[in-house]
C-alpha cells in the first residue's frame, strides 16, 4: 500500500512539514502519485495551473520556452520540494514547463484541496507565501549572476549550487550525477554549447572540477574561490 508511504513523504516536504499526523491523511487521501518516464513533460506552458506539486522521487526540470524556439532552464527540483506554485485563480495559466529528467513520482494536491487547506490553515498560507517569496529571490539572484558573471563564472556559480543540493561525496570531491548535458548547462547559463564546453575546460584547468563529464565531479572549495575571485 502506498498511503502510509504517502503521508511520510507528505511530513517530510517543508509546506507540510509542522501538519499533524491527522491532518497528514486528510490531504493524503485527495493526493494522487503520479509517475513520469525521463523527458516525459507533467505539464506545458499555458496549461492550466490546477495543481501543486512534491517530488517524492526523481529530478524536475523547469524552462520557458520561447516562439524563436529556444528554451532557458530556470531550475531542477528535486526530492522533497515543491513546484507548480500558482495563484489559485481558475483561469491561471503555467507560466513554465515542467518536464522529468529521470524517473520521476510526484504527490499532486489538487487546487481546490489547497484552498481547502489554506482556508482553515493561515499559518499554511504563509508558509506558501514564504516558499513563492524564496523562489523569487532565487530567480531574482541568479539573473544578477547571469548579468555580472562571465560565462565561466556562471558555469562554476551552476555547478556549486547544485552540486551543495544535489551532490553526493566523493573521494575526489563532490560528484552530481545529473541527467544534464552541455547544452542543459548552456540553457541555465545563458550560453551556447560551445562556450560551457570552453568553461568546463577552463574550470578543469583550474582544479575545480575534475571530471568535466556526466557523473560530474567538482571540488567545492576551489569552485568556491574560482567564483569569489572573478578570474
Amino acid at each position: 500500500m502506498n498511503y502510509p508511504s504517502l503521508v511520510w513523504h507528505l511530513k517530510r516536504t517543508e509546506l507540510f512539514a509542522d501538519l499533524e499526523l491527522a491532518e497528514l491523511e486528510r490531504v493524503a487521501a485527495t493526493t494522487p502519485y503520479r509517475s513520469y518516464q525521463p523527458g516525459e513533460v507533467i505539464y506545458r506552458m499555458d496549461d492550466p495551473a490546477d495543481a501543486l506539486y512534491f517530488v517524492r522521487s526523481g529530478l524536475v526540470k523547469i524552462s520557458k520556452l520561447f516562439p524563436n524556439g529556444k528554451e532557458a532552464i530556470l531550475g531542477v527540483i528535486g526530492q522533497h520540494d515543491t513546484f507548480g506554485e500558482l495563484l489559485l485563480q481558475p483561469e491561471e495559466r503555467r507560466p513554465t514547463q515542467a518536464e522529468a529528467l529521470e524517473r520521476t513520482t510526484l504527490i499532486v494536491l489538487p487546487r481546490v484541496e489547497l484552498q481547502k487547506l489554506l482556508a482553515t490553515k493561515p499559518e499554511l498560507a504563509m508558509k506558501l507565501i514564504r516558499l513563492m517569496a524564496a523562489r523569487l529571490f532565487e530567480a531574482q539572484s541568479w539573473t544578477a549572476t547571469v548579468s555580472a558573471y562571465s560565462a565561466p563564472e556562471r558555469v562554476a556559480s551552476l555547478l556549486y549550487r547544485l552540486a551543495r543540493e544535489f551532490g553526493r561525496p566523493h573521494n575526489q570531491g563532490v560528484e552530481l550525477n545529473l541527467k544534464l548535458n552541455q547544452e542543459d548547462i548552456a540553457r541555465m547559463v545563458g550560453a551556447t554549447r560551445e562556450t560551457v564546453s570552453h568553461s568546463l575546460g577552463k574550470l578543469k584547468q583550474e582544479g575545480a572540477i575534475v571530471r568535466a563529464r556526466t557523473p560530474i565531479i567538482v571540488r567545492m572549495d576551489a569552485l568556491k574561490q574560482y567564483i569569489e575571485q572573478g578570474k
